[in-house]
């Protein structure tokens, strides 16, 4: 606000209200200024035009309210913000613009150091060196770099990049006969379900080599009976015969209509801290991977995916973190499954990517070295160097003693 009632020549000001924060010029434009910490004052009518600074940082309620305001006009908006992640604005300007290319969407990137005033002073650009030695890379990645990366909470992050599959040959690195799957390979279908938020289920296919998602399917405002036979159609599932269903184990009643008509349902552990560390265990283990060219939004969830804000509205810290509960039906999802698979990863080479080969033999020998370590010590401690004859195999003390119940 100051910024701009700085440039504007006085000869154009009609008024200034200071109590309504609203500048009124001499040929009848308006500019009023708000704050958004309350979403609510974003309502209005006829604006042909809104500028939110540090979007980011507006809660997503905001843009819902003002954006009507802009349609009687035609309105644009303009957004300008230090990246926050793959949050709402992402997703509502920055990816229609670079990624969709949608008419009508136009972005732009700048890094701090494109600054002149950066680059014409030591002072600043020493304190740039500083902070990239200080800070986490993702955190210097989004503020120096303007890089939209999910550090803050994230739960999964980048090993779902490095987890993905891009070509139909790096797909047959596991698969082999792939797309035409062998039918009598061992197939499991999660399912996160819901009437208030869409019913999503992922397909995944056991593999040598590890566990490969291979199909997904969100729709909201279904019959659990519609669901299970658009799944069956989309997934094939009708033609494996060793296919394993699994779901929330408070699902009883998805679990008794699947029954009836003839599909068993297992239900799976639904603490999300026990189901991301399995999750997170296969990652880890490069063992749990995603067919680009078939689950995208599997993808796209399970990068995002990160956990809520840790506070409460009485600014009191709660005892047990929670997940950002949106968009999370493909995570869910996948968490089922896997909870619901009888084994653990097993240790083994580690199958690379084309892209992670190249990662890799660019490596210097010490590098290779604290990676093989790094690799070895999270084997230990996932107690994947059992033996089928030693207690507790395949799982270890992973969950406790055998004597508890997990399904």
């Amino acid at each position: 606000m100051p910024t701009l009632l700085r440039l504007i020549p006085p000869e154009w000001v009609n008024s200034w209200n200071q109590d309504n924060l609203e500048l009124r010029l001499l040929n009848g434009s308006v500019a009023q200024f708000r704050s958004l910490d309350d979403p609510e004052r974003g309502r209005g009518q006829g604006l042909h035009g809104a500028w939110l600074d540090e979007a980011a940082f507006i809660v997503e309620r905001a843009w819902t309210v003002l954006s009507p305001s802009l349609a009687e006009n035609a309105g644009i908006v303009i957004s300008t913000t230090s990246p926050g992640g793959f949050d709402w604005t992402y997703k509502t300007f920055f990816k229609r613009a670079l990624v969709d290319k949608r008419p009508g969407y136009w972005a732009a990137k700048y890094k701090t150091l494109d600054n002149p005033l950066f680059l014409q002073s030591a002072v600043l650009r020493r304190e740039v060196e500083e902070a990239r030695q200080t800070m986490t890379a993702e955190a210097f990645a989004a503020e120096y770099e303007g890089d939209d990366v999910n550090f803050q909470g994230v739960i999964y992050g980048q090993i779902i990049e490095d987890q993905t599959l891009r070509t139909d040959d790096e797909v047959k690195r596991f698969i082999p006969e792939w797309p035409n799957i062998d039918a009598s390979r061992s197939v499991i279908v999660g399912m996160d379900s819901g009437a208030d938020h869409p019913f999503g289920a992922v397909c995944l296919v056991a593999t040598e080599k590890g566990l490969v998602v291979i199909g997904e399917y969100l729709q909201r405002m279904q019959a659990s009976v519609t669901h299970l036979g658009a799944i069956t159609h989309k997934f094939g599932t009708a033609r494996f015969a060793n296919i394993k269903w699994a779901a929330n184990k408070n699902e009883a009643q998805l679990r008794l209509e699947f029954a009836l008509r003839g599909v068993g349902v297992i239900p799976a552990e639904n603490k999300h801290q026990i189901g991301i560390q399995r999750v997170q265990s296969w990652l880890l283990a490069k063992q749990l991977w995603f067919v680009a060219s078939r689950v995208p939004v599997c993808i796209e969830q399970m990068r995002t995916y990160r956990y809520a804000d840790n506070y409460m509205a009485d600014g009191q810290k709660r005892t047990q973190e929670q997940v950002f509960k949106k968009e999370d039906e493909y995570p869910d999802a996948v968490r089922y499954a896997v909870m619901a698979w009888p084994e653990l990863p097993k240790a083994g080479a580690v199958v690379m990517t084309d892209r992670e080969q190249r990662r890799w033999d660019a490596l210097d020998d010490r590098g290779k070295l604290d990676i093989e370590r790094i690799r070895e010590y999270n084997t230990q401690q996932l107690g994947n160097n059992l033996k089928e004859d030693e207690p507790g195999y395949p799982l270890g003390d992973m969950f406790g003693s055998a004597s508890e119940s997990w399904y």
